[in-house]
């Protein structure tokens, strides 16, 4: 999945910048324990401008740690999403994992169709998704939903 498209999902209102109440669900979804003021906190951090809302540029700044874009940022950014699938921090996602973590984003897939996204990538057959076949899975085209 692409930072563009990333952004797109916590930009519910489609007006190409995230407010706080955005920004605060997203982050919830996955840390449903975090402060107000924790998120306050990350959400000034991001808003380098100032204005009360994180624009496309603030956020892929964010993402890319600092804007440097480098393979080892990338494989760092990747690495901490496949961290939030792997609910359970065994080193590999189920298509249990992934049903949770896109039904807490409000996607509606069913638990069969989260097990065809993990065969679609489970190159070793195990029935889960390494960090290697999740880098796959993320850069795929084939799947667009995650």
């Amino acid at each position: 999945m692409s930072i563009a498209e990333i952004f797109e999902r916590v930009d519910k209102n489609k007006d190409g910048k995230i407010s706080w109440d955005e920004f605060a669900e997203a982050i919830r979804a996955f840390s449903p324990l975090i402060t107000s003021e924790e998120l306050d906190q990350m959400f000034r951090e991001l808003d380098v401008d100032g204005d009360n809302q994180i624009d496309a540029a603030e956020f892929a700044s964010c993402l890319m740690l600092g804007g440097e874009g480098g393979k080892d940022d990338e494989d760092t950014v990747m690495k901490e999403a496949f961290d939030l699938y792997d609910i359970d921090g065994d080193g590999k996602i189920s298509a249990s994992e992934i049903h949770v973590v896109l039904k807490r984003l409000g996607e509606k897939h069913t638990m069969q169709e989260c097990v065809m996204m993990v065969r679609a990538v489970d190159a070793d057959g195990d029935g889960f998704v390494s960090f290697e076949e999740f880098k796959i899975m993320m850069s795929s085209n084939n799947i667009k939903s995650l």
